[in-house]
């Protein structure tokens, strides 16, 4: 089967919706499938594994970074060219919308993964100044409109379905696939002390925290939880992993609130050095109301390494308080971070044993099956 996967971004810019794209894409060119990427055009785009198709775009100035597709150029002719079989979508803004004319032109079977609660996106990036209580309901209208066209919508965690449902969104067919984790590449072996000496930490108690450095990540909560942690323990550190639009933003109120020794901003890093960030790290924190999984967790887990994470959405789903992590409210992060580093290696072992529950290869197995109930909802349709 040949497979065009649509998505909103793509590198030079990493997210959650990029890494969970390419490892499905490598899980199922290993079971024999083919691979075609169509993204936005940005500068500094970078060649990768499989083959890209570009389309003239935008930037979209609310959210650095991103891109919105102004024409679809030669998308048809590209995708008749390649022979694809099934459309599959990572995105909710543009692309959701091209991939969408692109299966109905095409008569091709669509999928689309829902990565991102544009619900709560709106309210920190948008085009428009609009009040908050205005435009969050015209969002739920437009995912009404836009979640009832694929032929089947994935979802990486129940809670999320669970969410869009309860706001009255239906689907043809719906399935809940988190994204694998492959725990050969995040394993506890890459733990590497000579880590802590590149960024001037050696000796100390290191918290690590990834992800995009965003507002909806909510990485202030975190801070002001080091804040008090530091009162305590004075050789305790937080090294942050990432980059993103409010950078500046959190190395401004890290320095405000006095954590300027604290604080370590290693900005984007590659994904070797990042292995052996999580397996050398005490605990990881996740601080974002955002996820609808939350690739993070399961990534740092794979690694022996407990997670101290937010009591909202997707990330229940995966972090089981006092078992393999603790869970925190907005107000008792720093005790959620202290519980986890009282329990490190107990909450550690049971982390490895629940990333090896959720491998790479029973994640693609599934996918399949959510590509079969597309193609069958689909001929349906057609007779």
């Amino acid at each position: 089967m040949k497979i065009a996967m649509f998505t909103d971004s793509y590198h030079p810019t990493v997210d959650g919706a990029v890494v969970s794209m390419e490892r499905q894409c490598a899980g199922l060119e290993a079971r024999g499938h083919e691979i075609v990427v169509i993204a936005p055009d940005a500068p500094g785009r970078q060649g990768g594994r499989w083959p890209v198709h570009y389309l003239p775009s935008i930037e979209f100035r609310s959210y650095r970074g991103y891109r919105i597709v102004v024409s679809p150029s030669d998308m048809l002719e590209y995708l008749r060219g390649e022979n694809v079989d099934i459309i599959h979508c990572h995105g909710l803004a543009s692309m959701a919308i091209l991939s969408l004319t692109a299966a109905r032109a095409m008569r091709l079977p669509s999928v689309l993964t829902f990565h991102t609660m544009a619900n709560e996106a709106v309210k920190y990036y948008s085009f428009f100044r609009f009040r908050e209580d205005l435009l969050v309901p015209l969002v739920w209208t437009y995912l009404r409109n836009l979640l009832r066209r694929p032929d089947t919508v994935i979802f990486p965690s129940e809670p999320v379905r669970r969410e869009i449902v309860d706001h009255g969104v239906t689907f043809k067919s719906d399935f809940v696939i988190p994204t694998g984790v492959d725990c050969s590449a995040f394993a506890p072996a890459n733990r590497d002390e000579s880590l802590l000496s590149r960024y001037g930490l050696d000796g100390k108690r290191v918290i690590l925290h990834v992800g995009r450095l965003s507002k909806e990540k909510r990485m202030d909560v975190v801070l002001r939880a080091m804040a008090d942690l530091k009162r305590e323990d004075k050789d305790l550190r937080l090294l942050v992993v990432g980059s993103g639009p409010a950078e500046q933003e959190y190395k401004n109120l890290a320095r405000d609130i006095g954590l300027a020794e604290e604080v370590v901003f290693a900005g984007f890093v590659p994904d070797d050095i990042l292995a052996k960030a999580y397996a050398t790290c005490e605990i990881v924190v996740l601080a974002s109301t955002f996820e609808t999984q939350g690739l993070v967790i399961l990534e740092a887990m794979a690694s022996g390494t407990p997670v101290a994470g937010m009591r909202c959405r997707a990330i229940p789903e995966f972090v089981e308080d006092g078992h393999n992590g603790t869970l925190f409210d907005e107000d008792s992060c720093a005790d959620g971070i202290r519980r986890c580093l009282r329990s490190v290696d107990a909450l550690g072992a049971n982390a490895l044993e629940t990333a090896r529950n959720h491998s790479t290869d029973a994640y693609v197995l599934e996918l399949e099956a959510a590509y079969e109930k597309a193609k069958a909802v689909k001929a349906a349709a057609q007779t």
